[in-house]
């Protein structure tokens, strides 16, 4: 029997699909071609600044205010993935662009274990895409490591622009996500480029949702509360509904954060 925590014991598709051969090899030359490429430029040192950020990024999942709600009142409460939502009645389909499209990438991406995959994405200061909700869920990395695997950027965007068939070096394990990271990030980094900026440069929330920028992470299997070590939301202005929260996450061994 799998932990709904942690997923184990098992083995998961999406990261044997990122440990292939062809991929890291892939992956491993795009790397070294940035890398090349920031050297040639002078901005080699602040690439691997970034990357040494990267390294420490986590996996963020953005929800509302109702799902907190419900996930932190029981470690029995579940984290539906978007094809469970749709089973479980829960919520309907948009019945638009979107829903076709995702359908079709995530056949074509996860092949026959879709409906396993709990999407987020990785953030450098704990906020996730807050178009899907208020309330950023940072994934406790122990729970995901080892289920976990990261893609260059929106994969229902990117499989239709490449026909379904994702491009090989796109898609890592979660020890090479910072690898993955320079990939995609060190063309848009000079020389003076800071710290500061790291987290704009991983996660930049769009006007609309094919504006946002980000590293898609792709989770296989069930996660509870107990798979979260903060949550990261805005300022709760009732004192006893944040008291209540708080006390609830910390019975689980997770974190309130409000941003100001």
């Amino acid at each position: 029997m799998r932990c709904p925590h942690c997923g184990l014991p098992g083995l998961f598709p999406n990261v044997r699909a990122a440990q292939a051969e062809p991929e890291r090899q892939a992956l491993d030359r795009r790397y070294e071609d940035a890398l090349a490429a920031a050297g040639i430029r002078g901005a080699r040192g602040a690439v691997e600044a970034f990357e040494a950020a990267a390294r420490s990024s986590k996996a963020v999942a953005a929800r509302s205010m109702r799902e907190l709600d419900r996930l932190s009142e029981s470690d029995k409460e579940l984290f539906p993935s978007y094809y469970g939502m749709l089973k479980g009645q829960v919520r309907m389909p948009h019945g638009n662009e979107w829903d076709i499209l995702r359908g079709i990438a995530d056949d074509a991406l996860f092949p026959g274990y879709k409906e396993e995959i709990r999407f987020a994405a990785l953030s450098l200061d704990g906020v996730g895409l807050t178009r899907y909700g208020e309330c950023s869920f940072v994934l406790r990395e122990s729970m995901i490591a080892h289920r976990a695997t990261v893609y260059e950027e929106n994969s229902t965007l990117s499989m239709k622009r490449h026909a379904y068939e994702a491009p090989p070096g796109h898609r890592a394990t979660w020890e090479d996500r910072a690898k993955l990271c320079v990939a995609k990030t060190a063309g848009d980094i000079q020389a003076e480029t800071g710290a500061e900026l790291f987290p704009k440069l991983l996660l930049d929330q769009g006007a609309t949702s094919r504006e946002d920028r980000f590293v898609e992470v792709h989770v296989w299997g069930p996660m509870t509360i107990r798979s979260v070590e903060r949550v990261v939301v805005g300022t709760l202005r009732r004192q006893a509904f944040r008291k209540a929260l708080r006390d609830r996450l910390a019975g689980f061994d997770a974190v309130l954060e409000e941003t100001r």
